[in-house]
């Protein structure tokens, strides 16, 4: 199945050329002035199309496809863990296969931070980060789902017409006594997705060849299938052509979704953590993952922002948008604050004294402000408030 993703978008980097012709002869136009008092501009541009492009044929569907097949190498990693011979894992039990699993995970992770830093388009759509990421994951609600299978409609030993599962259930497979069913779709989302499997490999091991680990599995291959989806989703969505005016429309939503992004990572994954929660309760604590996961955001935010290190071919940046569309002084405000954020966020770890948290929290609101304050007025975009925004 990747091998037909990576043909879908084999086309991904052409873009690369249109890009910069298009820059070219916007930076070449005269620039309107960037302040208040200029008319505002249209959203439905060729600028705009391009910059749409390039987000979803050099950012997205290439992140959809690495998260894909980092849910491929955590099925076969929890499977591998689930069905060896290891006896009453611990949180410090350090064991080939169990080590191998905590990777696995840890790689999809970090793909996953990637790819649904600023949600738009079928992440949203699925409502994927509710399927596979809600936090806080509940250790009571995951004990009860464990003790409790859930088939889809009827007891937990059905099978279809062919003596499989029934479609949407999980197992990781038929014969072992210890192997059970769940239909996910019946599952809460306190007790799925990378949390569930987080607590279930770190905090709480799994034993191997117990319900709970076949949970492990199921929740794995729970993970894997989304991923699939989101990676063929994805192929499509840069595949497909679209108007001026849609470019714009989807244009408009990024915005709102980027601003909701920046406000996860200044509210949840920093501020929470040191004014209420403790670093305990930050992101990816259970696994130690917490400064890795806090990288993943930050870049997935910054890059497509400013460019700069990581930045593919193909993919325009917004200060670079900006300049193409006349508007340099807001160009230039919103790279500034942004290198000013990144500079806070250096090295950051849960050991970071809470005061330098707290300002590297601050330096990734003021990159905000720009585009939520001038940018948004300048472009005619429509804001809205979002659950993410915080306080």
């Amino acid at each position: 199945m990747l091998t037909s993703l990576v043909a879908r978008a084999a086309f991904a980097g052409c873009c690369t050329a249109a890009s910069a012709g298009v820059l070219a002869q916007a930076a070449s136009a005269p620039a309107q002035a960037a302040s208040g008092a200029s008319a505002a501009l249209p959203l439905a541009h060729p600028q705009t199309s391009v910059l749409v492009e390039g987000l979803l044929k050099a950012w997205y569907a290439p992140a959809a496809r690495r998260f894909g097949g980092d849910g491929d190498a955590l099925v076969d990693r929890a499977q591998a863990w689930c069905a060896s011979g290891a006896q009453n894992p611990t949180p410090t039990t350090r064991d080939p296969a169990l080590d191998a699993a905590r990777q696995a995970w840890v790689q999809a992770m970090a793909s996953w931070t990637r790819l649904s830093a600023v949600q738009i388009g079928p992440l949203l759509e699925r409502h994927s980060d509710t399927r596979l990421d809600f936090q806080p994951m509940r250790p009571a609600a995951l004990d009860k789902v464990i003790a409790n299978p859930i088939a889809n409609d009827g007891p937990q030993t059905d099978r279809d017409a062919t003596g499989r599962p029934p479609r949407g259930t999980g197992s990781p497979g038929s014969g072992p006594s210890w192997a059970r069913e769940w239909a996910m779709d019946r599952v809460g989302a306190q007790a799925r997705g990378l949390p569930a499997m987080e607590y279930l490999l770190w905090k709480k091991p799994a034993a191997p060849r117990t319900p709970a680990c076949a949970y492990l599995v199921v929740l794995a291959r729970d993970l894997r299938d989304e991923a699939r989806e989101l990676a063929l989703a994805y192929a499509g969505e840069a595949a497909a052509t679209r108007s001026a005016e849609q470019a714009a429309a989807w244009f408009n939503t990024y915005v709102n979704q980027w601003l909701a992004g920046m406000g996860r990572m200044r509210w949840r994954d920093l501020e929470m953590p040191v004014r209420s929660w403790g670093m305990e309760q930050a992101p990816r604590a259970a696994s130690g993952q917490t400064a890795l996961a806090w990288r993943e955001r930050w870049l997935a935010l910054r890059v497509p922002t400013a460019g700069g290190a990581g930045a593919p071919d193909g993919l325009v940046s917004l200060t670079s948008y900006l300049r193409a569309r006349g508007l340099a002084a807001s160009a230039d405000a919103l790279a500034r604050d942004t290198a000013l954020a990144d500079a806070a966020l250096q090295g950051a770890t849960p050991a970071t004294p809470s005061a330098q948290l707290l300002d590297a929290a601050k330096r990734v609101d003021f990159v905000t402000h720009t585009i939520a304050r001038e940018v948004s007025t300048q472009l005619q975009i429509q804001l809205e408030f979002s659950a993410d925004d915080g306080d």
